[in-house]
């Protein structure tokens, strides 16, 4: 099961049932600016990222949701939590861009790192879009086949990805017409590629 929503996250989770679906497996907007970042300001003069989003939005996704992995967890006002994953980005040292990221989760488990390195994928299509190795880690460590995923910053699809490569069903909301478009398009090409006969 794929479901996709063009429009605000919020108002599409006040519309869910108390811990509808197994996981929230997310990547908001951290609020540190595009134009802090010279990789980011390729790709649009959009303001998206200049601010977090409201508590509100966190509220709803703890409330939809039976766990949680929030990509870029070490922004927000998230309860107190020691389960951070580390995604190691294995690269070359340079202080313009972030090394590593973070994300908070609710799992009780230790700490872990995923490396992997940013080259290996190619260019991105979206300025903050994360691996579909990473998302493919994250989901095979923390959820089961048959689960359902939510991720309501959807973004250019990469979380929708690996569910469909991972045997999980995906909800997914983007607020942005075009990334939305994209991540139709790659989930699409994802579940085609796993009727393909070998």
């Amino acid at each position: 099961m794929i479901e996709l929503h063009l429009g605000d996250c919020l108002e599409y989770m006040q519309t869910m049932p108390d811990k509808s679906v197994d996981a929230v497996i997310t990547d908001p907007q951290y609020g540190i600016g595009i134009a802090a970042n010279p990789v980011r300001q390729k790709f649009d003069k959009k303001d998206w990222d200049n601010k977090p989003p409201e508590t509100i939005y966190f509220d709803e996704m703890f409330r939809v949701s039976v766990n949680q992995i929030i990509w870029g967890g070490n922004y927000f006002g998230l309860p107190a939590n020691k389960n951070f994953l580390i995604w190691d980005k294995y690269q070359p040292e340079n202080f313009t861009l972030a090394m590593c990221e973070m994300a908070w989760t609710s799992y009780d488990s230790p700490a872990k790192i995923f490396r992997y390195s940013v080259q290996k994928e190619g260019a991105n299509i979206h300025p903050t879009q994360k691996p579909v190795a990473l998302m493919t880690w994250c989901i095979l460590k923390y959820t089961s086949e048959g689960d359902t995923i939510f991720d309501p910053f959807m973004g250019s699809g990469t979380t929708g990805v690996a569910c469909v490569q991972t045997g999980r069903n995906f909800i997914g909301c983007e607020i942005d017409e075009g990334y939305f478009k994209i991540a139709e398009r790659r989930i699409a090409e994802a579940q085609l590629q796993m009727r393909l006969p070998l």
